[in-house]
Parts: C-alpha cells; structure tokens; sequence
C-alpha cells in the first residue's frame, strides 16, 4: 500500500512538491520533469528575476533561503531538497547546508509534511577539516532524526548540459593553450548524468522501496581525472599538451583569484584528494532498474544541444 500523495512508480499521482535548489543546475533539469510528472511545485527562490522565470514554468514561488525563518512548507506533501554551498567560508557554508537543512527539517515536521528526498553528496563525512562534507554530513543526520520519512541521495559528481565540473574542463580544453591535471590526475571519479539523477529522484518520490533509506547513486564508469580529461578531447576532437599542477599550489591561485572577483573554471572537486565513487558502478541500475548515461554519451548530448542552440541563433 502507498501512502496518499505518493504512487507506485507505473501510475501518475499530483503531488504538492515543496523545491530548494531550484535554480541550481539539477533543479534547472528537474523543475521541467517535475511538471511533466503532473506535480505542483512549488519553489524556494532569493532571486525576484528567478522567480519570474520559475512562475511562467507554470510553478509557484517562495520567495526566501534557508538562512530565513520566513518561509513555509505547508501544504506541501514532498518536500526535494537540492540546496547547498560547496565552497566559501566554512560559517557560511554550515549555515547554509547545515543549518538550513536543519530549519528546513523543522519545517516540515511542525507542517505535516510526509516525505523529504534529499540531493546529498559521497564526500559526507563526519570530518570537519572538510567544510562542505561535514555540512553535508550534519545536515544528512538532521534528516534521519527527524519524525518525516526521508529518501537520501548521495550522489557522485553529476554531469550534464551547464554543470561547473564537466563543463568547465571543456571550457579548459577548448580555450586554454594548455589543460592542468591538477595533483596525479589519478583521483577516482563516476560522473553521472544529470538526467539519471532526475530519473532517480521521481522515482525515488513516489516508490515506497526508497523511504528512509541512504543510497549512493553514480554513473556506469569509474574514471580518473586525466581519463575524464583525455575523453572530453576525444568529443571534441582536440588535442591539446596537459600539464600537472600541485593541488595545494592550484588551490591558493584559485581562492586568490576568486577573493579578486575572477571566475575559474574550477570547482572544490578539482582539489579533492579523495575519490567520489558509489559502492558499485552498477548501483543505480540495481536500485533503480535502469542503465544511467556513460561519460562519451553525456558529452554527445552536450555538443548536440551546442550545435542545436547555434543554429537557433543563427
């Protein structure tokens, strides 16, 4: 038996979706699927620009962040939450991933909501020399004590057509004279697509299976850095001299930089000396009953959408 508000994965139930994130680059992929779904969503946004853009998606908006005490959740059934800080100062970061899934939490408990699926993160980890890990990490507990079911999600770097990490080693690869390896080039990686992450997430809202339980979700491949590198060449058919930067060099140019107001193309996956892989290259077929996109496929679809958007303009 299914609770009310949710359905078994072959029939189409509306739900009262409440979204953090949804601007951010899976929520840019999920808001779309969510309305096709026949979900009504609405959306926690601080941009008054965003939330013009979101209402005439056909969703509805708070106006608001996780810092505020403001916002409200009721009415909603499902709460998705993909917001977070990755990088910036370790106070900012807790009291954005941390403590305003703790809010968030509070929230939806004291308002009746049945179900919260959360987008975490494999670097989650009790150890608070990692800001954004152990932010995820807290705020991961935060969920689990709570009265509300839960789904968590804690994914591996996530791919697509506008994310930071993919997209900007191609931007490395094509505009830059020389492409960094930063540290060995040697750190383990399974990128999954954006839209099996989305997949995974309707999926995991209205199926049963998944209430209170961790799951790991990553792509179909097990790649190093310098793999990732020499298959984003291969796409684009370029072929450019690498060269080996130490990681703590690269990282204090990078926050230097960034403190001057100039963008890189780098994101703190770049420094970790860890890997971010799943339990198994096979995990979310076996959870989730389907086969997610290699690494070669996600690019191709990139570069179509590239050329279709070129030829749109011209």
């Amino acid at each position: 038996m299914y609770a009310q508000g949710f359905k078994c994965y072959d029939r189409i139930t509306m739900a009262e979706i409440f979204l953090t994130g949804a601007t951010g680059f899976v929520g840019r992929h999920l808001v779309p699927a969510l309305i096709r779904e026949g979900h009504h969503v609405w959306c926690l946004v601080r941009s008054v620009e965003k939330a013009a853009q979101l209402r005439a998606r056909g969703c509805q908006v708070v106006v608001g962040d996780l810092t505020s005490d403001s916002f409200s959740v009721e009415g909603a059934e499902i709460v998705i939450h993909l917001a977070a800080l990755h990088h910036g100062l370790p106070t900012l970061i807790s009291r954005v991933t941390a403590e305003g899934t703790a809010r968030l939490v509070q929230a939806a408990q004291a308002q009746g909501v049945k179900k919260i699926l959360s987008l975490s993160t494999v670097t989650a980890a009790q150890n608070p020399s990692w800001p954004y890990a152990y932010a995820a990490w807290l705020a991961e507990q935060a969920i689990q004590a709570s009265s509300v079911r839960y789904t968590i999600l804690r994914s591996t770097v996530i791919v697509g057509p506008g994310d930071p990490f993919l997209g900007g080693i191609m931007y490395m690869a094509q505009a830059w004279p020389v492409v960094p390896i930063i540290g060995s080039g040697r750190t383990r990686f399974q990128p999954v697509s954006v839209f099996d992450i989305v997949r995974c997430v309707l999926q995991a809202i209205t199926d049963e299976r998944y209430t209170n339980r961790v799951l790991t979700v990553g792509g179909p491949e097990v790649l190093s850095y310098e793999q990732i590198v020499d298959t984003v060449f291969e796409a684009l058919r370029i072929s450019k001299r690498k060269i080996s930067l130490p990681r703590r060099t690269t990282r204090f140019c990078v926050r230097w930089l960034e403190r001057m107001g100039v963008r890189t193309p780098f994101v703190p996956g770049h420094f970790l000396s860890q890997d971010l892989i799943a339990s198994s290259p096979s995990v979310i077929e076996d959870e989730f009953g389907f086969r997610p996109q290699a690494l070669r496929a996600v690019l191709h679809a990139i570069l179509s959408r590239c050329v279709t958007l070129e030829k749109s303009v011209a």
